[in-house]
């Protein structure tokens, strides 16, 4: 092998070194992107869940308010208007 050959095989080997660390660190900078924007849907999924759970709240509410006139007071100096409840859908 001639001196330049192993000079420009050198230069090769170096270059692929530096292009896997680079990878390596593109690699590793993707991962804390992907972790952080899983938390942020978790986030989101629970924000989705409380509002499920509070339209539930004042759909049984309102239930309830068409036989006790303490809750529909409640709900009447709050600010909701009561409507009849509407039936269960079928599963």
């Amino acid at each position: 092998m001639q001196r330049w050959q192993f000079i420009l095989l050198l230069i090769v080997g170096v270059v692929c070194l530096c292009l896997s660390l680079v990878s390596i660190v593109f690699a590793r900078q993707n991962q804390l992107l992907q972790t952080a924007v899983q938390g942020q849907q978790t986030l989101i999924n629970k924000g989705s869940l409380s509002q499920q759970i509070g339209a539930n709240l004042l759909r049984d509410m309102n239930t309830v308010a068409q036989t006790d006139d303490n809750m529909k007071k409640l709900l009447r100096d709050n600010g909701y208007n009561l409507a009849a409840p509407s039936p269960n859908p079928a599963p």
